[in-house]
């Protein structure tokens, strides 16, 4: 979502969200729902970067770490931590959801062309981030969820309804 990407006269409701050492900048579609902090299913043999299993609106979903999934140490869980429930992209429906770790509460922001400008890559570019950007003069990453889920599924997860007992 650079300034290439917003239309002239163009405003895109967006959240920035709080990650350990960045932030991610994702349209509100993009977010299905912010929820604080519980602690996921934790999975044998699971990835660094995957935190475990979410139970959200009768769904489990795999609960990541950005930071982690880029190769970065993983964000500490604190009294303000949340996750966000990201809504799949790609119409997958093995993958209609997953969700991000948090490092504090996200915030709505605004973006339109005049707020956002492009940014150099970093010296050490991070695999997921989809483009570098300034907004209002401060960083903040876009992410490359098409790259997110392709990871999320390459593990072999999904989401998948919770089995109830009658």
């Amino acid at each position: 979502m650079s300034e290439a990407d917003i239309q002239p006269g163009t405003t895109v409701r967006s959240q920035l969200i709080p990650l350990a050492d960045m932030r991610l900048l994702l349209p509100t579609t993009c977010v299905a729902e912010i929820v604080d902090w519980q602690q996921p299913e934790a999975m044998d043999d699971a990835p660094t970067w995957l935190l475990g299993m979410l139970e959200w609106r009768g769904l489990r979903i795999p609960l990541l770490s950005f930071e982690a999934a880029n190769g970065r140490p993983r964000g500490e869980v604190s009294r303000r931590g949340r996750i966000a429930v990201l809504n799949g992209i790609n119409g997958d429906p093995e993958l209609p959801f997953y969700a991000l770790q948090l490092q504090g509460i996200p915030r709505l922001t605004l973006v339109d062309e005049t707020h956002i400008v492009a940014a150099p890559d970093a010296e050490e570019p991070l695999p997921l981030v989809l483009e570098y950007a300034k907004l209002q003069g401060q960083a903040v990453l876009i992410p490359d969820q098409d790259k997110l889920e392709a990871l999320i599924k390459s593990a072999g997860l999904s989401a998948a309804s919770i089995e109830t007992a009658d």
